[in-house]
């Protein structure tokens, strides 16, 4: 960071004896190309500086970034990443994705800062042009939850931020998704597919947008709203969840029965939140009717029956 510092002064000193106006300032976009991310010193939130590679090749970034997360910071405004007892081992880039291994202490790690030490690890390097995911290893073996469930590989939109007074504040949502089954006749569970998002999205709109984003590549579950649909808004108000999409829900030709879209907001939303009811808009219009038979104009409330292997739930 010594290096960026003595860039800033020498900058600054250029302009000021050269009279450099705003055009000038906006030309230099080096400075803010790329971040690095450090914890606050309460390490209840990621805090951005200003980060310029020595060189512009992938590998090289790679091996950059991974050093300059062990090293030690001199600053008021934040502190580094990592402890100084967690030691990455290892670090590999396979042509997509960066593999860290890390060592034991990682699991020593508080909850609350192991968090923002991923968050602030992954959207470091899929800054870099070509990093597409970031693994995490802890003695060789892939880093898991408390429930022994392992991560696998994470990228910019596992942690999710939205402008707000802690935009890089990060908390878990442990939620069931419900999308189809392969045949489009049912609906399926899959857990865990929250993640982490940041404290400024609710929760219910979280969930909405994993619903459209889709199931994840290793499930064997069919989305059931189209991607380009469009979230105008989701608030809970007196117990009751108010989803407001645009018209490609309507016109969407999701391969699955017609109920399917609509419950698996609903099953979703209902099994997150503490509502008693979903009422489901589009363009704020609810006296409408979905597919052939669906009027909207209505309460809707969780129907499990509709869950394959329901007798399990």
């Amino acid at each position: 960071m010594k290096k960026i510092g003595l860039m800033g002064i020498l900058l600054l000193a250029v302009c000021a004896l050269a009279g450099c106006g705003k055009q000038e300032e906006q030309g230099n976009t080096e400075k803010a190309e790329y971040r690095m991310y450090y914890l606050s010193p309460t390490e209840e939130a990621l805090v951005e500086d200003d980060y310029v590679p020595e060189e512009r090749v992938t590998a090289s970034m790679v091996s950059e970034m991974a050093k300059k997360l062990t090293e030690p910071v001199d600053s008021d405004d934040y502190v580094k990443l990592l402890p100084d007892d967690v030691k990455i081992l290892e670090y590999e880039f396979d042509g997509r994705g960066v593999v860290l291994n890390f060592n034991d202490a990682y699991a020593k790690m508080k909850n609350t800062r192991e968090i923002l030490v991923r968050a602030g690890i992954v959207k470091s390097f899929t800054q870099i042009p070509g990093v597409i995911n970031v693994t995490f290893l802890m003695g060789g073996e892939p880093l898991t939850d408390t429930n022994g469930n392992p991560y696998g590989t994470m990228d910019k939109e596992t942690f999710v931020e939205n402008e707000g007074e802690n935009p890089n504040s990060y908390v878990y949502a442990d939620v069931n998704l419900y999308f189809a089954n392969k045949a489009g006749d049912k609906l399926v569970k899959v857990t865990n597919g929250g993640g982490y998002y940041s404290i400024n999205v609710p929760l219910e709109k979280k969930i909405v947008e994993l619903l459209i984003k889709g199931p994840p590549g290793d499930s064997d579950a069919k989305p059931t709203i189209a991607k380009d649909t469009k979230i105008l808004g989701v608030s809970i108000v007196e117990g009751v969840c108010y989803v407001n999409l645009d018209k490609t829900f309507m016109n969407q030709s999701m391969n699955v029965q017609q109920e399917l879209p609509v419950y698996s907001i609903v099953n979703s939303l209902m099994d997150a939140c503490k509502i008693h009811g979903v009422q489901i808009s589009v363009e704020g219009e609810t006296k409408v009717t979905f597919r052939e038979s669906m009027s909207l104009d209505k309460l809707y409330k969780a129907d499990y029956s509709l869950v394959e292997d329901a007798s399990d739930e």
